[in-house]
């Protein structure tokens, strides 16, 4: 048996050795502040810019539109207060039900400041409905912002339809693309998006970067002050971190079938689950999911308890949000859809490029072994 086996890649990922490689320079001899006008600090500086038009390229963006953050977090809140800024007499904005935390945190402050949210409702399968969010326009409208894919049941959102309708209403529209960057093809300028948020350690990058993406010509005012990043982003830059970022993303663009090969991988240990134990159930939209998610819950049985026994065969999984695992309280996301957790409650797989089908194998074997102990301890 392997010492581990990580299934928890929508919570973090391994960072690739090429990106570690690409790093350490910048922690050792180029420790140079790229603000610095010596010729020691020239060669970081385009290593910065080199970062910065590969994440470019990611998007279809230019490259005077990245700005890099300490992580997605950080730039989802400076795109939401950035609008709050700019539209001082606007007080509506529409997002879902089914945000990641940095979202819901600062849709509740707002609504402490006197602002009007409109949650829009999931159905049983997390899908969101277009029409509801065209009745939900008002004339004070200032800001949408949907995620691209749900981080627990991997449901992929029509990202282009609803830029679409922002446009056509003159409403900011932002984007927290972290679970879907690497697995989705992301065009901002198809999408019709204003700001688009990124998270270097969920593509193999390390933690403590990101990326907010902010489409020319849109206003905009710093959350942090200062002279780096065109003014847009103060403090000296994370260089190393931001190298790294760029090669991870670097590494994505030359990727061929990557995640043809995850999905191949996640369908097989569905398959297998669905065949070996009884009374199991998938929660989200099957038919247009992440490659990599399964959110999948066992009658009778509570994923909290899975998760733990999984460790003691070196297995690693998740139950949700990995910003909520601290938190008792049920997942908003399953809530927001109807779900019945009273009886029992979902585990999350979310494979990565470095899982092997011997693993998925091993997996799915022993959750046979503890799902039949648990039940007959019921």
């Amino acid at each position: 048996m392997n010492s581990k086996i990580y299934l928890d890649n929508n919570a973090t990922t391994k960072c690739n050795e090429e990106v570690l490689e690409a790093m350490l320079p910048y922690l050792k001899e180029s420790y140079g502040n790229p603000s610095s006008i010596y010729s020691f600090s020239k060669e970081i500086k385009e290593k910065i810019a080199e970062a910065r038009k590969n994440v470019a390229q990611l998007f279809n963006a230019d490259e005077e539109e990245i700005i890099f953050t300490s992580c997605a977090s950080e730039s989802n809140v400076t795109a939401i207060m950035n609008a709050v800024n700019h539209y001082p007499n606007h007080r509506h904005i529409i997002t879902t039900r089914v945000e990641h935390a940095s979202i819901m945190e600062t849709m509740k402050h707002l609504e402490t400041k006197g602002y009007d949210i409109t949650y829009l409702s999931v159905d049983e399968k997390g899908r969101i409905d277009l029409e509801e969010l065209k009745n939900a326009i008002q004339a004070d409208t200032f800001l949408i912002t949907v995620m691209m894919a749900n981080n627990e049941i991997g449901n992929i959102y029509p990202i282009k339809e609803i830029g679409k309708i922002a446009k056509e209403n003159n409403i900011l529209f932002h984007c927290d693309a972290v679970q879907a960057v690497g697995k989705v093809k992301i065009d901002v300028r198809d999408m019709n998006i204003d700001t688009l948020s990124l998270s270097g350690h969920k593509i193999h990058a390390p933690k403590g970067i990101g990326v907010l993406y902010v489409k020319k010509r849109t206003k905009f005012t710093p959350l942090i002050f200062g002279h780096q990043e065109s003014n847009r982003r103060g403090g000296t830059e994370n260089v190393p971190y931001i190298i790294g970022l760029g090669k991870a993303v670097q590494i994505l663009l030359n990727q061929d079938k990557t995640n043809e090969k995850i999905k191949e991988l996640r369908d097989l240990m569905e398959m297998k689950l669905k065949e070996k134990i009884e009374d199991c159930y998938i929660y989200g939209d099957l038919e247009n999911r992440l490659p990599n998610t399964t959110n999948i819950a066992f009658n009778g049985i509570k994923g909290e308890e899975i998760l733990l026994l999984l460790e003691n065969y070196g297995m690693y999984i998740g139950t949700g949000s990995a910003c909520n695992s601290q938190n008792i309280e049920p997942s908003h996301v399953l809530t927001a859809m109807g779900a019945d957790l009273s009886n029992s409650s979902p585990i999350r797989i979310s494979l990565g490029k470095y899982n092997t089908e011997a693993e998925i194998n091993q997996l799915v074997d022993t959750l046979e072994k503890i799902v039949k102990m648990l039940r007959r301890r019921k």
